[in-house]
């Protein structure tokens, strides 16, 4: 059996300076990776509460892209917000949705 070239004492601690994906993404875990990459800045950036409703609890928040583009990923195009306020952001603009209120 082949002795693995331990560096660190584990991944998270390997991987705590890194700040993005600095490799061309091709498979799908890779998108996953970076993801985690730019809401790790967003989360340094901007407090790491939901910018919508100040939600705390930093490990569910989600990137959501303003202008709806996953591959505009330039730090003003994102938003770091909680699962609620995204389900809100996407709900809300469903067409069979139009004019209803979701107040009631």
């Amino acid at each position: 059996m082949a002795k693995l070239n331990k560096k660190t004492c584990s991944r998270a601690c390997a991987n705590k300076h890194r700040e993005g994906i600095r490799y061309k993404m091709e498979r799908p875990h890779d998108k996953v990776v970076y993801q985690q990459g730019l809401k790790f800045r967003l989360l340094k950036q901007r407090g790491g509460k939901c910018e919508r409703c100040n939600y705390p609890k930093t490990e569910i928040l989600v990137v959501h892209h303003k202008d709806k583009d996953r591959e505009h990923n330039d730090l003003d195009n994102l938003e770091l917000i909680c699962p609620n306020c995204h389900y809100e952001e996407h709900y809300l603009e469903k067409s069979w949705l139009n004019g209803y209120n979701l107040q009631h």
